[in-house]
């Protein structure tokens, strides 16, 4: 809960290509190669576009420029590199890098690149913002209160937290946001739009709690965010996590990779939906840090906690994902409402969690995902709060497909893929509680042998 180079996998020289031929449709395929077109084309400026507007060079005082220009002016940046602090943009302007062949260095001194201040409307593009020192939960681009920016095709690197820091009707768009010391991005407000950018290496020296706040990036407090189309890997931490009064969230079609923690996790928030996302790698020793291993259902490839839908009629949707070969597969998760749990309402300065009801594993449709899994589990964890979340709080497993690999460890078979009713049930027995009675899974002897 929230308290207080290259990247493409053949392209980096480090890692691996994700498999491919578990992804599902065609929609894989573009961003896949949406992604190698944009990281090459990030590694190296590229030709610059037209850009008619004011020119800046480096020598000038970029925020006396700006002072003296009306609101809405384009700022057409040379090449080079700019030693800047915290632009103030005034509303309506447009900042242009020229593809990438200006350079914004905070010389691990300074703290923003830009700073909102109220203004909206901005656009910050083609840039490379390396090197700032922003503060824990901060960015280099700080967009929290300034409404409805554009921040597209930069390559934001190496700063000290958070690359990017978004609010109200922010988009970002196809950016490289990478090796930053904490995460990738920070989001809050209503209608964010992260897409097709590429987020990766953030926190990779695990110096940020993952528990707290690290790792690809997390949202809170927002409404109709959606996140779609992104290459998240190799992160610190989690690679997609949206913690703490989220409501109306989209998660789709991205390639989340050999992230140290859950794959994608929604935590204490609201009616959202998790769909066509290839999840591969999280939360297993290859990952960063070699994974948390927090064992029982944590760090899944898509993880739940304290979150679904407020509505039976309209649940909370996790359909059409590849899960493979997660610390765990597809995972619900309720604990109990205290100061520790999952909506913890009952002491003081907490009255702001479970804003819209409670926080609670319900109306959750796990449907039609291919899961594969050589260890760990798929299913739902009540965590001492009840059983309710496996029979009154309709949440269902249905027509998902598995392929389950026994995995020898000192002459022992691992058992217990599935997860329901405080047990590790065989496929026959999770068919007979409900789940999955139209799915399938492979053909191998189950062992029934202790759980690791």
């Amino acid at each position: 809960m929230r308290s207080g180079g290259a990247l493409m996998r053949g392209v980096h020289s480090k890692g691996r290509v994700p498999v491919v031929s578990h992804l599902a449709g065609a929609a894989f395929a573009v961003l896949l190669v949406a992604t190698v077109v944009f990281t090459v084309g990030a590694a190296q400026p590229a030709a610059a576009a037209s850009c008619s507007g004011r020119a800046v060079t480096t020598s000038a005082n970029v925020q006396d420029v700006v002072n003296g220009a009306p609101g809405g002016t384009t700022f057409c940046f040379a090449p080079g590199t700019y030693d800047v602090g915290s632009v103030a943009p005034k509303s309506g302007d447009v900042f242009d890098g020229g593809g990438l062949r200006a350079v914004l260095n905070g010389q691990n001194a300074r703290q923003y690149a830009f700073v909102d201040h109220g203004a909206s409307n901005v656009t910050v593009k083609g840039f490379v913002i390396e090197y700032y020192a922003t503060p824990l939960q901060q960015g280099a681009i700080e967009a929290f209160s300034g409404p409805n920016w554009v921040i597209e095709q930069n390559k934001i690197v190496r700063n000290a937290a958070s690359g990017v820091a978004t609010g109200n009707g922010v988009h970002v768009l196809q950016n490289v946001i990478e090796w930053n010391g904490q995460e990738g991005f920070a989001a809050q407000g209503s209608g964010g739009l992260y897409e097709g950018n590429i987020i990766a290496y953030n926190n990779s020296k695990l110096k940020v709690s993952v528990g707290w706040e690290a790792g690809g990036g997390k949202c809170w407090g927002t409404t109709n965010f959606t996140f779609s189309y992104n290459y998240v890997v190799d992160n610190g931490g989690n690679g997609v996590w949206c913690d703490t009064n989220n409501i109306y969230t989209t998660i789709s079609h991205n390639v989340v990779v050999n992230n140290t923690g859950a794959g994608i996790y929604e935590e204490i928030s609201y009616n959202g939906s998790i769909t066509d996302n290839l999840v591969e790698d999280n939360g297993m020793p290859s990952s960063p840090g070699h994974g948390q291993k927090l064992r029982y259902l944590w760090d899944a490839g898509i993880q739940l906690r304290g979150s679904g839908s407020l509505s039976a009629s309209s649940p909370f949707v996790i359909s059409g994902n590849t899960v493979v070969h997660n610390y765990n597969g597809i995972t619900l998760l309720q604990s109990p409402n205290d100061r520790y749990g999952a909506c913890p309402t009952a002491y003081a300065g907490a009255s702001h969690e479970g804003e819209y009801g409670p926080c609670l594993v319900q109306n959750v449709l796990v449907e039609n995902n291919t899961i594969s899994e050589s260890q760990g589990a798929t299913g739902a964890a009540q965590d001492g709060a009840g059983s309710a979340i496996f029979t009154s709080r309709n949440n269902h497993f249905i027509g998902n497909r598995y392929t389950l690999t026994p995995h020898c460890c000192k002459g022992r078979y691992s058992s217990g893929f599935l997860a329901w009713g405080n047990g590790w049930p065989t496929w026959g027995q999770w068919q007979r509680d409900g789940n999955d009675t139209t799915g399938s899974t492979n053909e191998y002897q189950w062992t029934r042998v202790r759980r690791r």
